[in-house]
C-alpha cells in the first residue's frame, strides 16, 4: 500500500496476456470516470488509471508535468531504454529526427501497389478453402512481410521476429528477455547496414546522425528495437478487430463493399473504436488532473480504448460510424509521442480492407467458433471466419 494517501481510489485490474473475454468491453465497463487510484496487487506500488478523453489528451501533451521515463506498469526493468518511447524532449525530438525522413507520406505513399500485391496474394492463398483464422492466416501475415521489406529484416525469419515482438507486447513478466533477444537481432542487422546501406528503415537508423554526430550503435539498437516491436504486433491487432466487427454487423460490411470510397473513413472509425494500445506516463511534480491531485513519481495508465468512446468528445461514441465529419481520435497517441507510423498504418489497414471485401465481401463468425482475446497491447487471439464459395462446374 502506499505511504501517501491518494482519491478517489477503485478497484481496477489492468488486462495482460490472454483473457476470456472482450478486453474492450471490460475497459468500457471502467467507464469515463475522474482519474481514479488503484493498488494492483501485481504492482508493487499502485497507479493512477485515466480514462476520459480531455485527460488522455492532456497528459499526452504535457511532457512538463508528465515523463515517460521509469513509467512501465507492473515495474519492469530494461537494461537499455526503448527509443524514442522512454525519453522526454528535447532527446525525443532528436531521436524521432533519425526515423521521421523514412516516415513521410512521400516515403510511404509508393508502398502501397506492393501492399495490395501482398494482401491479394495471402487471401488468395485460402479464399477457396471458404474458411480461415483470419488473425493466423491473414492479420499476422499481411503487415509483417510489408513491415520486414520496409525495416531492412531478412524475410525468412518473419516468425521469430513476431513471436518476440508478441511476446514482450503481451507478456509483461517476459520483457527483459525478448527485449534483450530483439536487441540482439537488430544489432547484427545494425552493424551490416552501417557497413552496406541500403534503401531501408535500418539502414537510416544505422547511419543516423544526432547533433551532427553519427547514431553511436547502443542508441541505435533501442532506437532500432523499438521500431521491431511497434511494426510488427499493432496492426494486426487492428485488422483483427475491424474484421471481427464486419463479421458481426452485416449493413456496415455491406456499406463497405458497395462502396469502397468509404474505407479512409472505416479506417479512422475503426482506429478510434479499437484503440489498442494503453500508453504509459509519470508524473513529474505534483500535479492536478481532471480534479485528483497526482504526486510526482505517482504512474498513469491511459485507457486509450476508453478515452475514444468518451460520449464528451464524440456524438454516439460507443457506436461505430463511418459518417464522422470529424474523427479526433487518439489511437497515435498525441503531443511529443504520436505515432511516427501512423500513414504507414491507415495505408496498410485500408489496403486490408480493401482487398479482403473485394475478395471476400460475405462472411461470417461460425456459432462453433472459439474467439480468443489478449491483454497488453489489445488484441484478438483468434478469430476463424466462414464463408460461401461457389461450387465449380
Amino acid at each position: 500500500m502506499t505511504t501517501v494517501e491518494r482519491c478517489p481510489v477503485q478497484q481496477f485490474t489492468m488486462l495482460a496476456g490472454p483473457q476470456p473475454v472482450d478486453p474492450f468491453e471490460v475497459y468500457s465497463e471502467v467507464g469515463c470516470v475522474p482519474p481514479f487510484w488503484t493498488d494492483n496487487p501485481n504492482d508493487v506500488d499502485g497507479f493512477w488509471v485515466v480514462t476520459r478523453y480531455a485527460d488522455v489528451r492532456a497528459v499526452l501533451q504535457d511532457a512538463d508535468s508528465f515523463s515517460s521515463l521509469e513509467a512501465f506498469i507492473p515495474r519492469v526493468a530494461l537494461p537499455n531504454p526503448m527509443l524514442p518511447t522512454e525519453s522526454d524532449p528535447p532527446d525525443t525530438r532528436k531521436y524521432r529526427s533519425i526515423l521521421l525522413p523514412a516516415m513521410t507520406p512521400a516515403k510511404i505513399d509508393p508502398l502501397e501497389p506492393r501492399m495490395h500485391a501482398v494482401c491479394a496474394e495471402i487471401i488468395d492463398s485460402f479464399v477457396d478453402r471458404g474458411s480461415c483464422d483470419v488473425i493466423a492466416d491473414f492479420a499476422r501475415e499481411y503487415p509483417i512481410r510489408i513491415f520486414v521489406e520496409f525495416f531492412g529484416l531478412p524475410p525468412e525469419r518473419s516468425e521469430e521476429f513476431r513471436e518476440h515482438a508478441h511476446t514482450f507486447l503481451h507478456s509483461p513478466p517476459q520483457r527483459p528477455t525478448e527485449w534483450a533477444a530483439i536487441r540482439a537481432i537488430v544489432e547484427e542487422q545494425l552493424r551490416a547496414k552501417r557497413e552496406d546501406p541500403q534503401n531501408d528503415l535500418l539502414s537510416a537508423i544505422a547511419n543516423g546522425r544526432i547533433d551532427d554526430e553519427l547514431i553511436d550503435l547502443d542508441t541505435a539498437m533501442n532506437v532500432a528495437a523499438t521500431v521491431f516491436l511497434g511494426g510488427l504486433d499493432t496492426l494486426p491487432s487492428n485488422i483483427g478487430w475491424s474484421l471481427g466487427y464486419l463479421a458481426q454487423h452485416d449493413e456496415m460490411r455491406r456499406r463497405l463493399v458497395d462502396d469502397p470510397a468509404l474505407v479512409p473513413q472505416a479506417v479512422e472509425e475503426f482506429l478510434r473504436f479499437y484503440s489498442v494500445a494503453n500508453p504509459v506516463r509519470r508524473a513529474k511534480k505534483d500535479v492536478e488532473l481532471g480534479g485528483s491531485t497526482l504526486r510526482a513519481g505517482d504512474r498513469l495508465f491511459l485507457i486509450m480504448g476508453r478515452a475514444d468512446r468518451d460520449d464528451d468528445e464524440f456524438t454516439a461514441a460507443t457506436q461505430v460510424s463511418f459518417d464522422r465529419d470529424v474523427n479526433n481520435h487518439l489511437a497515435f497517441g498525441a503531443g511529443s509521442h504520436r505515432c511516427l507510423g501512423s500513414h504507414l498504418a491507415r495505408h496498410e489497414l485500408g489496403v486490408a480492407l480493401t482487398e479482403w471485401h473485394a475478395r471476400i465481401p460475405d462472411y461470417r463468425i461460425p456459432n462453433s467458433a472459439k474467439v480468443s482475446f489478449q491483454g497488453g497491447v489489445l488484441a484478438m487471439g483468434s478469430l476463424p471466419l466462414a464463408w460461401d464459395v461457389p461450387a465449380t462446374a
